[in-house]
């Protein structure tokens, strides 16, 4: 049943990613090179070189015993992953969920990013929207930029201001579910991690007098305003 699902949606015109449902429910992702040609090739770099961080990544932070979408198929271009719950962002929306299991979801995720540091690795991006919640664990996906990184260094780091920089994006005027995932990630990081985060956004200032400034011309521009927020939280 999966191999026939997989192999129709194999034989489709390419697409980065799709999905496709069994007849018994499951959701699984099909996940494969972009293919991008001129100004969008030189503006978002090498696709194939995108998909093999990400490979990497799948398969490093699963050896190691940590939280992320499981590969249950791949090929030379492609792999399958089975669905790990919704986002981030949509746990929030959903207003079937209560707020202690949103918070619980978001205290999941900061743990999982301490961990995936404590390894000795960094997830390159981990936005909000690259964290999924299957009501149990937090996962990662979308690991593109996924490096091997010292413990407390500049990458790590920068995994933190990714993840309060789009959370503050998505919700300036409530700072709950980030707090909750920066708690747990601070009990569960390496030693030295937010010293190393208040380092970097030291670094960050000038980023942020930009942002400011760019701010009076662009007054709606949520990722404008959610520059000063992330750098005054983390400070």
């Amino acid at each position: 049943m999966l191999l026939a699902a997989l192999n129709a949606a194999l034989a489709e015109p390419p697409r980065r990613v799709r999905s496709f449902v069994l007849p018994d429910g499951r959701r699984f992702w099909l996940k494969r090179v972009e293919r991008l040609s001129g100004r969008l090739r030189v503006q978002k770099g090498d696709p194939a070189r995108a998909f093999a961080a990400e490979r990497e990544g799948l398969h490093a932070l699963s050896a190691a015993g940590l939280a992320v979408a499981a590969v249950v198929a791949e090929g030379s271009d492609w792999v399958l992953m089975p669905d790990a719950g919704p986002v981030l962002p949509e746990v929030v929306a959903d207003p079937v969920r209560g707020d202690a299991e949103k918070l619980r979801a978001f205290a999941e995720a900061g743990q999982a990013l301490g961990r995936l540091h404590w390894a000795g690795m960094a997830h390159g991006r981990p936005a909000v929207r690259d964290v999924c919640w299957d009501g149990v664990e937090a996962r990662f996906i979308d690991l593109e930029r996924f490096r091997r990184a010292r413990r407390a260094g500049f990458w790590q780091a920068a995994d933190v201001v990714m993840f309060a920089q789009t959370a503050f994006t998505l919700w300036p005027e409530d700072g709950r579910w980030l707090d909750a995932a920066l708690r747990a990630y601070e009990v569960s990081a390496p030693e030295g991690a937010m010293a190393a985060v208040r380092r970097l956004v030291g670094w960050l200032r000038p980023v942020g007098w930009l942002a400011a400034g760019l701010t009076v011309l662009r007054p709606g521009s949520r990722e404008l305003r959610a520059v000063g927020l992330t750098l005054a939280r983390l400070r």
